[in-house]
């Protein structure tokens, strides 16, 4: 098996190079089991339909399997389950069938769930209407680089879920087979989607330059994949496909759906439309051209080549500049028609930073379905209004749900005083290493789900500092208060909470009351060693919840939170590795080095690195710094047995072994 990565670049954000997947040889004998579907006939009988193939159409039996009781045993076909359970996102019950024939054993996992759109009810669940708390989330593992590895995706996939979210949309391109088995297993909605672009380059070498020659082949390869996977709910054909701006574009997307819907029909279809990117493309701005014919080799990495920006890569550097005003700039007339164009073409229009015209266009065109299918986090209080006002509108996808390597800075606060290279995006709501941040709390807050104040404070070792900003992301406060040695420095408090006003205490003493818009408001005061105390109020000022922070001990101890130290062949141990004082506060102030050493061969480091976004260090070697007081290390089996000491280390703190 060889991959050959030496086209450069063939891809506008950073995905790895070779191969980053899983690759297993299977030998089976020539008469094997293949093709197997099941799928839910009736979810109200708990009737399911099994299918599946030999070459030499030799009888397949199947036995059913709920945890490790059978509850089936016969042909494949059509098959009542006795005492059935459904599959969703809040109940995510799971069936093993193990197909055999006299040479061969197949084992499928499989949920039984139905899907359907109704514009006035909107998406259902088994009947039931579901609303979509969605996060676009990238390939990469943050300091494992873009590999997969199902301890990695399993631990992204329950973080997320554990946050909140109940929905996954794949940026963008089709997820692997761990997230997915690990979607199913948690519950999580996953919109699985083939391509970040058709045909129009975004640059020069990328998947655009052999599109119809293969897109049959990979919309095949998707759908096989994911065919017994639960959680996969619709299939996305394309984001940000400015295609569609023309009418080759909308013949292309109608010609793509149809096929797909041919190969698996038991999911719904949506595209995500950036109608701002559509409308520049179709003035002839932001357009990706060739000045010369395109030759398949690899590009000089010297002056020789500029490449401008074209395309998302535009658009996403239009925005940060623009602000605000895009929100506005996606309602006109002919970001109107460009939506009317493709609608037709796929069941869910997905509309990439244009929630101004959901006010508008559920009016007009009541049959038309709808998701924000990427988002910022500070439109949510507007989108999510409306998400649960429309049932046209079937939920938010927020960029980004877990941050990434590439695009890199481009949501991040950004200090120049951090000179490091720019590597991470810093737009997620959850950082690389699986820390949740301030903007996951507002989420939560604007969905309902978080009753009590949430209280965060701007870093107060760049207190003295203006950052640089990016559009995605709101806030680079951190939820901590354990900011001792910065006594009468300014300080930057910010409060979310669902409430009409938030009156706020430093030791006892209000420092201030004020209104809450948009479910935030912010004090401006100065540190003071002690506690912080938001108390959240109604329009009668009474107390409907509290929050408290406190500030820092004396002592700094290295601490680490060890999810696993008994470790099977192809098993990861992740460790968090933060300084804390006594009373375990995490002292985000403390960025500096820390080192791990490995006493014996069972176990080798795998990635090593921590959330700052710029930074000379990296991901594979045995020392980084920590960012915020935090950093994460991943230790792999090497295959043999025995046992490791792994020590984690820090001049003039207390080692830890383990």
């Amino acid at each position: 098996v060889v991959c050959d990565n030496t086209l450069q670049p063939n891809c506008r954000w950073y995905t790895g190079g070779g191969l980053y997947r899983p690759v297993t040889l299977i030998i089976k004998d020539k008469d094997y089991i293949f093709d197997v579907k099941i799928t839910t006939a009736s979810y109200q009988q708990g009737i399911i339909h099994v299918r599946a193939a030999t070459p030499s159409q030799t009888k397949i039996s199947v036995d059913i399997f709920d945890k490790e009781q059978r509850v089936y045993h016969g042909d494949i076909g059509e098959i009542a389950i006795p005492n059935f359970k459904l599959w969703d996102a809040n109940t995510p019950h799971l069936y093993r069938a193990v197909l055999s024939t006299p040479n061969d054993q197949v084992e499928v996992i499989f949920g039984m769930r139905d899907i359907a759109l109704d514009p006035t009810q909107g998406l259902l669940v088994n009947g039931q209407k579901v609303l979509l708390k969605g996060a676009c989330i990238h390939n990469d593992n943050g300091v494992l680089g873009a590999c997969s590895y199902k301890d990695a995706e399993y631990r992204r996939v329950r973080i997320l879920k554990e946050q909140g979210f109940n929905a996954l949309r794949m940026a963008h391109n089709p997820a692997s087979r761990f997230l997915l088995e690990a979607c199913d297993y948690y519950g999580m909605y996953v919109i699985d989607e083939a391509y970040d672009g058709w045909y129009i380059p975004k640059t020069y070498h990328d998947h655009s330059r052999h599109f119809f020659e293969h897109y049959q082949e990979d919309l095949l390869s998707m759908a096989k994949k994911d065919i017994n996977h639960p959680s996969v709910i619709m299939y996305s054909i394309g984001n940000e496909v400015s295609e569609t701006a023309e009418e080759k574009g909308i013949r292309l997307c109608q010609q793509l759906n149809d096929y797909l819907k041919s190969i698996d029909p038991t999911r719904v279809t949506t595209v995500g439309i950036n109608v701002l990117l559509n409308v520049y493309y179709q003035l002839g701005i932001g357009v990706y051209k060739d000045r010369r014919a395109y030759n398949e080799i690899p590009l000089k990495e010297d002056k020789s080549y500029k490449e401008k920006k074209s395309g998302s890569a535009f658009f996403n550097s239009i925005t940060n500049q623009l602000g605000g005003l895009f929100f506005f700039m996606s309602k006109g007339r002919r970001a109107e028609r460009i939506c009317e164009r493709v609608a037709p073409a796929i069941d869910v229009l997905g509309l990439n930073y244009a929630s101004s015209r959901y006010d508008n266009d559920v009016k007009k065109y009541p049959n038309r379905l709808m998701m924000g299918s990427e988002t910022m986090v500070g439109d949510l209080p507007y989108n999510w209004e409306r998400v649960k006002k429309y049932p046209q509108l079937l939920g938010d996808f927020v960029w980004a749900g877990w941050d990434y390597i590439g695009e890199a800075c481009i949501g991040d606060w950004t200090y120049h005083s951090y000179q490091g290279l720019p590597l991470l995006a810093g737009q997620g709501m959850i950082d690389i290493t699986g820390l949740p941040l301030a903007a996951m709390a507002y989420m939560q807050v604007v969905w309902g789900e978080r009753k009590t104040p949430y209280i965060c404070v701007r870093p107060m070792n760049h207190a003295h500092e203006t950052p640089s900003t990016g559009a995605w992301q709101f806030t680079n406060a951190v939820q901590s208060y354990a900011w001792n040695g910065y006594e009468g420095k300014k300080a930057v408090i910010e409060v979310y909470a669902d409430a009409y006003k938030v009156r706020l205490l430093r030791n006892n003493h209000i420092i201030g009351e004020k209104k809450i818009k948009s479910f935030k408001t912010i004090f401006n005061t100065t540190y003071r060693q002690g506690n912080l105390v938001a108390i959240a109020l109604d329009k009668n000022h009474q107390e409907i919840a509290r929050s408290e922070l406190v500030s820092n001990g004396k002592q700094t101890l290295l601490s680490l939170k060890i999810d696993k130290n008994k470790l099977k062949n192809q098993e990861l141990s992740y460790v968090e590795i933060e300084f804390t004082d006594e009373n375990g506060l995490i002292l985000p102030s403390i960025e500096q080095r820390v080192d791990v050493e490995i006493k014996g061969n069972s176990i080798r480091l795998l990635g090593f690195g921590s959330a700052l976004c710029k930074t000379d260090e990296v991901f594979n070697q045995s020392y980084h710094s920590t960012y915020r007081g935090r950093a994460l290390a991943v230790f792999a089996s090497t295959g043999k047995s025995g046992k490791s000491t792994i020590i984690i280390s820090k001049k003039g703190v207390e080692s830890k072994n383990f």
